[in-house]
């Protein structure tokens, strides 16, 4: 029996693909959002910025729950640019260096001026593995012949009965890190 496509049923199947959509949004995994703002530093001797962005929980700094981005020169010779992450001082003190580099997801090359937002599912290691609670995400910048900027922006892994949570923190004038923005989608 052949089934006629009928205008009715024709209308009908953009509302059936929205449904479906709407039901497979509802059932996607959390996400965590950081938008990183580098501002752009007249200098004669620029170089793009070494960056490290790490989770720690609210209740103790010194505990870190995991890297989530490193970006370093990647392309030097012999992995050289994994020399200068130790001017990522916080960072390393805490966590670089104990991290095997490069770490696949997690090291990228290094990024001029400009704003650069990082996703990160849940369907990740270090989220997968993230306890329900409050947290930091902190990013640290440091550039050659440049400064140096940490910021900490407080959120909330999951639990937030289905509401968005979101931070920001600005880094002032002269830091190396513009505004650093973070959201936790549940």
């Amino acid at each position: 029996m052949k089934t006629a496509f009928t205008r009715e049923r024709l209308l009908a199947i953009p509302l059936l693909l929205a449904g479906l959509g709407l039901a497979a949004g509802q059932a996607c995994s959390a996400a965590l959002e950081v938008e990183v703002t580098l501002p752009d530093i007249a200098s004669a001797a620029y170089h793009p910025p070494y960056l490290a962005a790490w989770i720690e929980r609210a209740d103790d700094k010194q505990s870190v729950a995991g890297t989530l981005a490193v970006w370093y020169d990647t392309r030097l010779r012999d992995n050289l640019g994994k020399i200068f992450l130790k001017e990522l001082r916080t960072w390393w003190r805490k966590a670089g260096s104990t991290l095997a580099l490069p770490a696949d997801g997690v090291s990228g090359p290094t990024r001029g001026a400009g704003v650069y937002l990082l996703r990160f599912s849940d369907r990740q290691e270090l989220l997968a593995a993230l306890p329900e609670g409050k947290y930091l995400l902190a990013v640290e910048v440091a550039r050659e012949q440049g400064g140096r900027t940490v910021l900490r922006v407080p959120f909330a892994w999951k639990g937030t009965d289905g509401i968005t949570d979101a931070g920001r923190q600005d880094g002032g004038a002269g830091s190396e890190l513009a505004t650093l923005k973070v959201t936790a989608k549940p």
